[in-house]
C-alpha cells in the first residue's frame, strides 16, 4: 500500500504560499493541460505551467538549455527581472511568468488557507477509508 504522497503543487495557491501574484492567477485559472515538461529554468526536464518563455524555448530555432546547474545560472536574472515586472499590469512579463506545477493545476481553483487543505485531505481520506471498510463488511457478510 501507499506509505506518502507527493502533494507539492497544491500549496502553491494557498494564502501562505510565496508563489507570485501573477504567477498564482494563472495557476488559478489553468487546466491540467496547461503544463509542460520543460528544460527550461533548470536544464533537467520539469512540469511547469505554459507560458511564453516555454514556448520560446520550445522553438525549433531556440538553443537546446544547458545541463544543470548551468541554465538556471544563465537564466537567474532574467526570471528575477520577470518575476519583478509580473506585478506591473498589462507587462508583457505576466505572459512570460511561470513556475513549476503539476497537472494538478487544473484543481486549484481558489486561493485557500493552508489550514484548509490539511482538513479537505483529512476529510477526504477518512471518507475513502470509511467507504472502503464498508465495501469490506459487505464483501465479509455475502
Amino acid at each position: 500500500g501507499a506509505e506518502g504522497v507527493w502533494c507539492g503543487s497544491v500549496w502553491l495557491t494557498t494564502e501562505e504560499a510565496e508563489t507570485q501574484p501573477a504567477v498564482k492567477e494563472k495557476f488559478l485559472a489553468a487546466t491540467s493541460k496547461d503544463t509542460v515538461r520543460s528544460r527550461s529554468l533548470t536544464g533537467k526536464p520539469a512540469r511547469m505551467l505554459r507560458s511564453a518563455w516555454t514556448d520560446e524555448w520550445e522553438k525549433a530555432d531556440a538553443p537546446p538549455p544547458l545541463q544543470m546547474p548551468l541554465q538556471t545560472a544563465l537564466v537567474a536574472e532574467a526570471q528575477l527581472r520577470i518575476n519583478r515586472s509580473a506585478t506591473t499590469e498589462g507587462s508583457g512579463a505576466q505572459q512570460l511568468a511561470n513556475y513549476f506545477v503539476g497537472q494538478v493545476v487544473g484543481q486549484m481553483n481558489r486561493i485557500r488557507p493552508a489550514r484548509q487543505v490539511v482538513l479537505d485531505m483529512v476529510t477526504e481520506y477518512a471518507d475513502v477509508a470509511q467507504q472502503f471498510a464498508d465495501q469490506v463488511a459487505e464483501t465479509a457478510g455475502t
